[in-house]
């Protein structure tokens, strides 16, 4: 890829055309998408690892002004982008931060914006998911956000996790479909109940982002499926029935095969 970015490139690399087909769907809803122009597109759609270089030419495209875009030749470095939108959705990150410090930033910030919007069974489901339920005691009435930043950093299935549901819930909304996913069946209900409240809380956020640029309508979904794809390919994967888990798992959480190879 000629415009390789250490923040984007391995992440969409590793992808597979399921994982890829949420960022083409949020591409191809802007009207100034270009993507449908290429001959490469039209020649190999919908086998999109076939034109990598094109969902990040877009992404890229959609984040960085136009007028600026025409003289670098491209759009900014994906960590601009995902500091802008950080930024735009009022999340609490430090610009030195690690690329994933400030995709977990973006995903608290839509979490905590769908918290206001949730009931009792849908916290208590949110917190079990996160394996806060029991440290928490009683159920909070503010968003746990310390509780939960610690639960990120002590452990990548956490991270994983919260991605997914941000991730799942943000393609429902505006895609009009969920993620395709291998999942067990406690996580497959959580995803389901959580949806709505986090879809109004990305309906919330439009009526800003809208204010500042049609743009943000790309760039806002794609750096969230993104993150998402990135604390998964974090991860291992089932060889029977492609779920992820943790390294170090003796027994796949979704199917309970044994892994192979793990103490």
């Amino acid at each position: 890829m000629s415009d390789f970015n250490e923040n984007l490139t391995p992440a969409l690399a590793q992808a597979s055309n399921e994982d890829l087909e949420p960022l083409v769907g949020y591409i191809l809803k802007a009207a100034t998408e270009e993507m449908t122009l290429s001959d490469l597109y039209k020649r190999f759609s919908p086998n999109h690892r076939e034109y990598l270089e094109l969902i990040e030419r877009e992404i890229r495209k959609f984040g960085g002004n136009t007028f600026v875009n025409i003289f670098r030749g491209t759009g900014p470095e994906y960590l601009e982008i995902v500091g802008d939108v950080a930024d735009k959705l009022g999340a609490n990150f430090n610009k030195n931060s690690s690329i994933e410090e400030i995709e977990a930033a973006i995903l608290l910030r839509v979490m905590s914006q769908a918290w206001k919007k949730m009931t009792p069974e849908e916290k208590q489901a949110f917190l079990k998911e996160m394996g806060l339920e029991s440290s928490l005691g009683s159920l909070p009435t503010s968003f746990p956000l310390i509780a939960l930043q610690a639960a990120i950093l002590a452990s990548g299935f956490v991270a994983y996790r919260l991605a997914l549901i941000v991730a799942n819930s943000v393609a429902r909304a505006i895609l009009g479909r969920g993620l395709t996913l291998a999942v067990n069946a406690t996580l497959t209900r959580t995803l389901s109940i959580l949806a709505g409240p986090i879809g109004w809380a990305i309906a919330g956020i439009w009526t800003v982002v809208d204010i500042a640029g049609p743009a943000y309508r790309v760039t806002i979904p794609c750096v969230v499926h993104i993150a998402m794809l990135r604390q998964k390919y974090s991860l291992k994967t089932c060889k029977y029935c492609s779920a992820t888990y943790t390294p170090g798992n003796n027994f796949c959480p979704a199917c309970g095969a044994k892994i192979e190879g793990e103490a």
